[in-house]
């Protein structure tokens, strides 16, 4: 009730004040409700739950005046969607800060989201789609003396669905701007160093000896950038903490990311290699799925827009994987010959994985490449405008991914190779029809999948569209579903229907397995 009180008050000094100016301050939010209403589905094995409503909402407000900042976040799970832990379910004031910021100093007190380098050792962060919010419940400190130098400093703990973890977490980061410090005339250069630290502590009473409660990770990074080229790389040190998820391990962990990039005026190429062993931390130790993650690794492969190209995503292996992907782009000019008139947009993606060899010890090798292939994408992608009014995607991709390794303790891969053709057709400048027409080719799971979507598009706020998802020779399901939308200054509704296929859903590289359902769902979204 008192988390109630305190929202219904501050949206009515909003009301109040409709020109967002309060106490000569400025006062901001959003609201966003997700609700689903779900049926049984015998077909797909997709029962309705005993609460046949799924409700996720978020109310955030942010007043800002001269250097003082402050915000609240109210969230309320009646009761969660699917593919949401169910723990969430309730409500409560979760994210609430006060901030004070001036040109040196920037103090945070209550909650907060921060990151430390590439997040290799320490991200807190939120990601709706997933359900996965880590923000930290404490103080940070931000610190910069010299225009070349900056320090920050965290201390607290972090989010645990609708409360707090156990485990407390404190860190320093430090980064210098060499070319700002030793020669500052040179403003077409980059070049930055920094260094992060990260503990983690929680009492430990069980009958293991000299098991460590505290653990350390520590991490050095370097960033360059001149002209056409840029390099980013990042090395990280964590101490041993043997869990259930890394079988009770005694290595250390460690962690590489190498980076570099090239762009030239119609092409830019772009390297992502990355190791890892035994790098998952935790600010529980017990914590198991997208819970108390206290750092960042996304699966450096290309992120798909298209829906079978998502079917089997590859989510990076903490436990030990190496491997990385190039991405290529090159644009062919406009009047060319093979440009045309409008010229051409060309991109290629390829991306490996494989597990880290073991040593004679039982350990695994650091940047050594096991014999299990995990992973392997390559994909081609050519977008091409055939007239002012039609454009054109079209994308082939082949595809192999070790169910047996990912998922379990297996070797059991699934080959497979999609081709898309993605149109997109302009009748005017308020109305246009897009339409996807995708094939997935296997021998594997569930062997062939079909994929058709058209979607209606009319300015300024409307849009209309309906799909179909079909395997067959296997199971012969149809996922068909269809919706609408509208916008209207800075509100959108939106109404779907439909199948949904079990399977991982995957946002910036991170998954979270989702179970089939069948319903109807309506969403809000709102700024002011």
């Amino acid at each position: 009730m008192k988390n109630i009180t305190i929202i219904i008050a501050l949206g009515l000094l909003w009301v109040n004040h409709v020109s967002g100016q309060v106490l000569n301050g400025s006062l901001s939010g959003s609201f966003e409700s997700n609700n689903i209403y779900y049926f049984d589905d015998i077909s797909t094995n997709a029962l309705q739950p005993d609460n046949p409503v799924g409700s996720n909402n978020y109310l955030k407000l942010d007043y800002r005046r001269g250097p003082i900042a402050a915000g609240i976040q109210y969230e309320a799970y009646l009761a969660p969607l699917a593919g949401y832990n169910p723990l969430l379910e309730g409500n409560d004031l979760v994210f609430k800060y006060f901030q004070y910021a001036n040109h040196h100093l920037d103090l945070t007190v209550g909650n907060f989201y921060e990151q430390f380098g590439s997040g290799l050792v320490f991200r807190s962060y939120e990601e709706r789609a997933i359900g996965l919010n880590t923000a930290m419940d404490g103080v940070r400190l931000k610190f910069q003396p010299f225009p070349f130098f900056h320090i920050r400093g965290i201390w607290g703990k972090q989010r645990k669905y609708l409360d707090n973890g156990q485990g407390t977490v404190r860190g320093l980061d430090a980064e210098v701007d060499l070319i700002r410090l030793l020669n500052p005339a040179d403003s077409n250069t980059v070049f930055l160093a920094g260094g992060s630290w990260i503990n983690r502590y929680q009492p430990y009473t069980g009958p293991v000896e000299n098991y460590p409660p505290a653990v350390n990770a520590r991490s050095v990074r370097l960033q360059f950038d001149r002209g056409f080229f840029s390099l980013y790389s990042e090395y990280v040190n964590k101490d041993r903490e043997p869990t259930l998820s890394n079988e009770n391990s005694n290595e250390t962990g460690n962690g590489l990311l190498v980076s570099p990039s090239f762009v030239g005026n119609n092409i830019g190429v772009n390297f992502n290699l990355r190791c890892l062993k035994n790098m998952e931390f935790r600010s529980e130790r017990e914590a198991v799925n997208q819970t108390l993650l206290l750092n960042y690794l996304p699966a450096l492969t290309r992120q798909h827009k298209y829906a079978l190209a998502n079917l089997y995503p590859f989510g990076a292996l903490a436990r030990g994987e190496i491997g990385g992907q190039m991405d290529v782009f090159y644009r062919i000019k406009r009047n060319s010959f093979a440009g045309g008139k409008y010229g051409m947009n060309l991109s290629a993606n390829a991306s490996w994985y494989n597990n880290l060899a073991t040593g004679e010890d039982g350990n695994q090798q650091f940047l050594t490449a096991g014999d299990r292939k995990l992973f392997h994408d390559v994909n081609i992608e050519v977008e091409k405008r055939l007239s002012a009014k039609l454009k054109t995607i079209l994308s082939y991709i082949n595809l192999h991914y070790n169910e047996g390794a990912i998922l379990a303790d297996g070797n059991e891969f699934i080959r497979s190779q999609v081709a898309v053709v993605d149109v997109h057709y302009r009748f005017s400048v308020r109305s246009s029809l897009r339409a996807e027409i995708q094939h997935l080719w296997s021998k594997h799971a569930d062997r062939n999948w079909l994929y058709g979507l058209v979607e209606y598009s009319l300015a300024p706020g409307f849009s209309f569209y309906a799909s179909d998802m079909v395997n067959y020779g296997s199971t012969g399901l149809h996922y068909a579903s269809a919706g609408f939308s509208f916008s209207r200054h800075t509100t959108r509704v939106s109404f779907t229907a439909g199948r949904n296929r079990a399977g991982l859903v995957c946002v910036g590289g991170i998954c979270n397995m989702v179970p089939a359902y069948t319903g109807i769902g309506v969403s809000v979204v709102m700024s002011f």
